[in-house]
Parts: structure tokens; C-alpha cells; sequence
């Protein structure tokens, strides 16, 4: 198993891009399969995740999975949000997923990558999502976002290390 490059301190989130399309990664001193375990526990993350009020796994076949999500959070500016995804696991190092239909939500995709490094794995969230709302909340919708997504790396880097 190769190593990846150096990366920014355990537990700190790293976030880059703006406008919908973002980079989020953070390490953490766990084995990869047991952030794979974690990260693919869909249903455990309502309510534990800022965002996700509702999860549930509404069909598998073989590593291909579809998951319906209700989101509530600053971002969705007090809206129930329901999204339906198709996921594709690569376990224990990569899931993607594309939204297949979903309230205000223009697109919405996105890949998991857990990568070994020396100490443990980094794990990496890329997104893009483009809502379907007015222009003139596109700039506080984006800033909310992007404040979701560091605290969603936050936690997750949390419960990998408990369980």
C-alpha cells in the first residue's frame, strides 16, 4: 500500500475551492477500514451531522446503493431539503455518489477518498452542488456551505476515533 503525501495536521480540517466546488480533508489516526466502516454507516449520520436530519439506505446491489437524505441546516435556510442518491462503494477507499433527484437542489455530487499516510488516513470530501435558488442568496448560501462542510469534517474525524 503506497503512502500519500504530507498533510496538514491530524484532526485539522483542510478546505479549498469556493462557489459550490470544494475540496475538504482531514487525518486522522485511525485504520482505513475502520473510517471506511464509519463514513458507510449512512443511517448513524441523522442528527449527528449538522445537516443530515433523515438517512436511510432505500435500495443496495453488490457495491451500488441508492440513499434518500433530508437536509436541515443553516445552508438550507430552515428548508427540509430531500435528496435522493446513487452511491458507488470502493471499499475500503473510495465512495462516489450523484444525486438522482432532490428539492432545490440544481446538482449535487461528489467522491470519498480514504488514503493511508504514515500515522493513519486522510480522508478527503470532494463536492460540487449548485442549488436551486434565488440569485441574491447564492453568496450566504455558499459561506454557509462552506462553514457545514469544515464541521462535518470535524465531527466525522471524531467519531472515526471513538467507535
Amino acid at each position: 500500500m503506497r503512502l500519500a503525501a504530507a498533510s496538514p495536521a491530524p484532526g485539522r480540517v483542510n478546505l479549498q475551492g469556493k462557489q459550490g466546488r470544494y475540496t475538504a480533508s482531514v487525518q486522522v489516526p485511525v485504520s482505513a477500514q475502520k473510517a471506511w466502516n464509519v463514513l458507510t454507516n449512512y443511517e448513524s449520520m441523522a442528527g449527528v451531522m449538522p445537516d443530515i436530519q433523515q438517512a436511510k439506505v432505500v435500495s443496495r446491489s453488490g457495491r451500488s446503493l441508492e440513499l434518500a437524505q433530508i437536509y436541515q441546516a443553516p445552508y438550507t435556510f430552515g428548508q427540509r431539503i430531500k435528496a435522493l442518491l446513487r452511491v458507488q462503494e470502493t471499499a475500503p477507499s473510495q465512495m462516489s455518489y450523484e444525486l438522482i433527484s432532490g428539492d432545490r437542489i440544481k446538482k449535487l455530487q461528489g467522491t470519498w477518498t480514504i488514503t493511508p499516510v504514515k500515522g493513519g488516513v486522510i480522508v478527503k470530501h470532494q463536492i460540487e452542488v449548485v442549488p436551486e435558488i434565488p440569485g441574491f442568496l447564492i453568496g450566504s448560501y455558499y459561506d454557509l456551505t462552506e462553514a457545514n462542510l469544515r464541521q462535518s469534517m470535524q465531527i466525522l474525524a471524531k467519531l472515526m476515533l471513538k467507535g
